[in-house]
């Protein structure tokens, strides 16, 4: 034996010596355990003398003791569970444990954590039996019954595995009755707004003139542009991620480029101004590009269109060298200042007597449209713009104060940024947000919270809207993002198969987006009636369900359950809620799969099982009004999605085939006004359109291990005109109304979320 290998048999008998001699004897690691043991008893003891002498010494003993039987169950199921992770071979166990994290780690995106834990159980016991069964057949020295057993365990590992690829495979569910899209009497008269407008259309780029990875940004812009200082906002970039980002693109926070493709109408101005900008994707897999669709429709329409480009911004596989510092939303706020950077370049441009851009551009008909993350940052940009300073730390002065007049989101996020940790208020801005049902990102409809706090100063003439698309997914909007949401290696696991074609999908962005523009921007108020009712533009859109949803200041509020405590209040003073033989009546916040709604809404059932006729809710007026013969009752509602009975009735057992259940083919009430003399006028829901169940979204292969909601609160703006009221009684006196009420006549039983009742002009 060498010298070394007599060192090395010296350290490792020097280290043995130090390891039995620190290491504790039986009786040391049996005092300590009664120790601990004592602790249990001590906080027993202390839990028993808080009341020594309690009057009913069984419920209290119960209540005190039953908390530390609990904590002994657990800690035997731990032990139990130790002793058969111990049992293990010791090679099983290490992979075990190497192979266990990564691939509940990587399921959780598909199918949540409780899902993860039953996916990645049967990945793993899938490949353990099958493997070890192989293994036991092949052995040479195997008994008759030794391959017998191996047999039958890799048949029944083989059926597993089968029945799992035919869960992946299964074909979806639609059980959805309601009508697709159809064209009818509300159908507008206006030129389709998808369609290209009358003008010639450029394009060209601005940049820093020194991208190292886009030559349209490098030596192919037209324009160059100044960097600006962001490091205040973006406080991710750093560390050993931070360096691997800046070595790629070559600047970090404090030399950010101010970048964008730009279409624009050839003519001599001044346009409207609009920026799109996308949301987070591999910041190596640009996404600017995606919107060309966008861009060149809407300046052929007299809009100049500019895809702002912040991919630098965007994730990236180095972030996950520090798993504790990754770029989850945190981000968003310096999205939204870039793009009031961008303003503040065109802005100078157009100060500017000697550039080409001078004077082409309409400052007072400026509007913001964000992708998923940038569905957010616009938002926040328009928060941002009337503010002084930055709101987390105000060493960072704004100066901005643009008229920004429109807002739109496509799949926002909500939340991810909030400015001093409130959500992100807007106000004074027309707002329009996007969404698809098989969003298999952003899986829930958070940019509804935004539309609800989306408010109106009096004498402001706003309106906003929101549109959920059936078998819309995120991507499709932007061409470059395409069909699966999430990408390797989760591609198969999400099912593209509902899926819309992707023009049907952008068909629907192109028409909504440019009648909004143009009811914003251009004051073309005939575009709203397709912003309040999908039918009004259906001769313009794809066969697709569309749920939409309105407001607008014009609209004379009389409930919208935000007022206060009591839910018998109203708007305002004069109105009172009411409701007879309900099953179900409250006030609550409204929530969506992963978010609250940002709003009280009524939650009212009826079930006959109950009351077996008579339910009703409305109000009631203490001083009538008078509504106009062109006005219209108008309300929000969706499917509750909740049980229509009390909580702990018991309802008479029913025969199978005498059971009512919720009717998928929706449901129906009479809208009812009455005037001071008692006459009545009733029209039924079903003359706007049948209140339909919930939108089933599953996005997921395998759906019954995906324990997240399927579906979603999705409010759907109902409108009767009141004319429709005189015309079911002509003696109804409507400048003396004293009461609007829903009867729930047509249903045997129902569940339903109200909010925003109101009385809208027009018909």
């Amino acid at each position: 034996m060498g010298r070394m290998g007599r060192a090395w048999r010296r350290t490792r008998g020097l280290a043995g010596k130090l390891r039995r001699a620190l290491t504790p004897s039986s009786p040391a690691w049996t005092a300590a355990s009664w120790a601990l043991v004592g602790v249990w008893g001590v906080w027993l003891l202390a839990m028993l003398l808080v009341d020594p002498f309690p009057s009913y010494i069984p419920i209290v003993l119960a209540g005190e003791v039953g908390p530390f039987v609990w904590f002994a169950g657990a800690t035997l199921g731990l032990i139990l569970l130790a002793w058969v992770v111990a049992a293990l071979p010791g090679r099983f166990r290490a992979a075990l444990f190497l192979a266990l994290p990564p691939s509940v780690l990587l399921l959780m995106f598909i199918w949540g954590e409780a899902g993860a834990g039953i996916a990645a159980a049967i990945l793993l016991i899938l490949a353990s039996l099958a493997a070890g069964s192989v293994a036991a057949l092949r052995r040479r020295d195997a008994t008759r019954g030794g391959r017998i057993f191996a047999g039958v365990v890799l048949g029944l590992t083989l059926l597993l595995a089968a029945a799992s690829v035919t869960a992946l495979v299964w074909p979806p569910r639609d059980d959805d009755k309601r009508p697709v899209l159809h064209v009818d009497a509300r159908a507008s008269t206006l030129p389709d707004p998808g369609l290209n407008g009358p003008y010639a259309v450029e394009t060209f780029t601005y940049g820093s003139g020194s991208d190292p990875h886009r030559p349209e940004y490098a030596g192919g812009v037209r324009f160059r542009t100044r960097a600006v200082d962001a490091s205040k906002l973006d406080q991710r970039w750093q560390g050993l991620g931070g360096w691997l980002r800046t070595k790629y693109w070559g600047f970090d926070p404090k030399a950010f480029p101010i970048q964008g493709r730009v279409w624009a109408p050839k003519g001599p101005g001044p346009f409207p101004l609009v920026l799109i900008v996308h949301g987070n994707h591999s910041m190596e897999r640009f996404s600017d590009g995606g919107y060309a669709y966008l861009g060149e429709l809407l300046a052929s329409q007299g809009f100049i269109t500019v895809s702002v480009d912040e991919n630098f911004i965007n994730s990236s596989a180095a972030d996950d060298v520090d798993l504790l510092k990754t770029r989850h939303g945190e981000e968003n706020d310096a999205r939204a200042w870039l793009l009031l950077q961008h303003l503040a370049q065109w802005r100078a441009w157009s100060d500017d007597p000697a550039h080409p851009m001078h004077g082409k551009v309409d400052f007072d008909r400026l509007a913001l449209v964000g992708h998923s993350r940038g569905g957010e940052a616009v938002a926040t940009a328009a928060a941002f713009n009337r503010l002084a300073a930055y709101p987390d730390d105000a060493t960072l002065p704004f100066r901005f104060g643009f008229n920004i007049r429109a807002v739109a989101a496509i799949a926002p996020v909500d939340g991810q940024y909030k400015p001093r940790d409130r959500p992100t208020p807007l106000k004074d801005v027309d707002y329009f947000v996007i969404h698809g049902s098989l969003d298999g990102d952003l899986t829930s409809f958070m940019g509804q919270a935004q539309y609800e706090r989306a408010t109106f100063s009096p004498g402001f003439d706003g309106f906003k809207a929101s549109l959920y698309v059936k078998g819309a997914n995120h991507g499709q909007f932007n061409t470059s993002w395409g069909r699966n949401d999430l990408g390797a290696p989760h591609d198969f696991l999400l099912d593209e198969r509902p899926i819309l074609p992707p023009e049907a999908q952008r068909q629907v962005m192109k028409v909504y987006l440019s009648a909004f523009l143009r009811a914003a921007l251009n004051g073309q108020d005939g575009y709203r009636a397709l912003l309040a009712d999908p039918r009004a533009g259906a001769r313009w859109l794809p066969p697709v369900v569309l749920v939409g949803n309105y407001a607008d200041s014009r609209t004379t509020p009389l409930a919208t359950f935000d007022e206060d405590l009591d839910p018998a209040t109203g708007a305002d003073a004069t109105i009172r809620l009411i409701g007879h033989n309900l099953s179900v009546h409250r006030e609550t916040y409204g929530k969506l799969k992963f978010h609250d709604l940002d709003t009280q809404i009524a939650i009212v059932a009826w079930d006959e099982r109950v009351h077996r006729a008579g339910a009703a809710y409305g109000l009631e007026f203490t001083t009538p009004r008078a509504l106009a013969a062109g006005s219209s009752v108008v309300f929000a509602a969706a499917d509750a999605d909740t049980s229509t009975l009390p909580e702990g009735f018991k309802p008479p057992k029913e025969k199978k085939d005498k059971a009512k259940p919720k009717s998928a083919d929706g449901l129906d009430w009479t809208v009812v006004l009455t005037d001071a003399g008692g006459r009545e006028a009733r029209v039924p829901l079903s003359s706007d359109e049948r209140l339909y169940p919930r939108i089933v979204g599953r996005t997921r292969r395998a759906p019954w291990i995906d324990f997240d909601p399927a579906s979603e609160l999705v409010l759907r703006r109902f409108r009767l005109p009141v004319a429709a009221f005189a015309r079911a009684n002509p003696q109804l006196d409507l400048s003396q109304v004293r009461s609007l009420r829903f009867d729930f006549d047509r249903s045997p039983r129902g569940a339903v979320a109200l909010d925003d009742i109101g009385i809208a002009p027009g018909p």
